[in-house]
């Protein structure tokens, strides 16, 4: 392996702090398959924020705006964005919510894969495994991998470029 590629390589799986909204919407979507590496917190947070507006929008807001009032929602964000919140919303749709259910179906089939990678990543920054991730699947560890999420980065998280 050359220099200049393992340069290219090592810039692809090393996290990027300080990360702009569009950067990191970037690295995100450019990261879909990839568990190698290591995603920065700006990185993680960034996606996070994008899928809270998204879903809060598509679950929220327009079914407030089509009839008036606050719908009843399950609105929940897990650690790796949407794949939580495919639970009674989507298989009881209220009059309400009707409307956005296709979109929120969409988002999800779109982001699972990549919520779930760059998760991965964010664990791999702060020095850990990404089996950590299996957390989410009992319902107090989805916080706790949220928390997890928010650790500073690691130098001994470089392991995880290789």
């Amino acid at each position: 392996m050359t220099s200049a590629s393992a340069t290219a390589e090592a810039s692809d799986t090393a996290p990027w702090p300080g990360a702009s909204l569009p950067q990191a919407m970037g690295r995100f979507m450019a990261g879909t398959f990839r568990l190698r590496g290591r995603a920065s917190r700006s990185e993680y947070w960034w996606w996070m924020l994008v899928n809270v507006v998204v879903l809060g929008t598509t679950q929220l807001l327009i079914p407030a705006l089509i009839t008036g009032r606050t719908p009843e929602s399950n609105l929940v964000v897990g650690p790796f964005g949407s794949w939580l919140f495919a639970n009674v919303q989507l298989f009881s749709v209220s009059p309400a919510v009707a409307p956005s259910s296709p979109v929120v179906v969409f988002w999800l089939l779109l982001t699972v894969v990549p919520g779930f990678t760059v998760a991965v990543r964010r664990l791999h920054d702060s020095n850990l495994s990404g089996w950590w991730v299996m957390l989410a699947l009992i319902p107090p560890g989805a916080f706790v991998l949220l928390l997890l999420a928010a650790r500073r980065s690691r130098l001994e998280g470089a392991r995880f470029d290789r």
